[in-house]
């Protein structure tokens, strides 16, 4: 799976490319309200493109991150629940030898 990943970004980075020599004019943006004039256009795609990159990358890792807590999680309570096995069958062996005990006694 990783690797149709890599193909699709390098597919990506080659047509970024011919776009970039195809796209060599000046252009004008607007961001917040400030005005950038003859900023190239292959630019102002790398910047978006950029800035894309980024925001996958923070969701990516929010998401790791939500993952690996929740394992935790996971992980702290099938321990506690183990632990709560071994003690009911030690309860339950120490019930048992009562009963025999008292079946003896009778």
């Amino acid at each position: 799976m990783a690797i149709v990943g890599w193909v699709v970004a390098l597919l990506l980075g080659i047509g970024f490319a011919l776009f970039s020599v195809g796209n060599q004019q000046a252009a004008t943006i607007n961001v917040f309200g400030a005005a950038y004039q003859d900023i190239p256009t292959w630019v102002v795609m790398l910047a978006s493109a950029t800035i894309g990159a980024l925001i996958v990358i923070v969701i990516s890792l929010v998401e790791r991150v939500r993952w690996f807590m929740a394992g935790r999680f996971t992980k702290k309570v099938l321990a506690e629940h183990k632990k709560m096995i071994v003690q009911r069958d030690n309860r339950i062996s120490e019930l048992e030898q009562e009963v025999l005990r008292l079946r003896g006694a009778a």
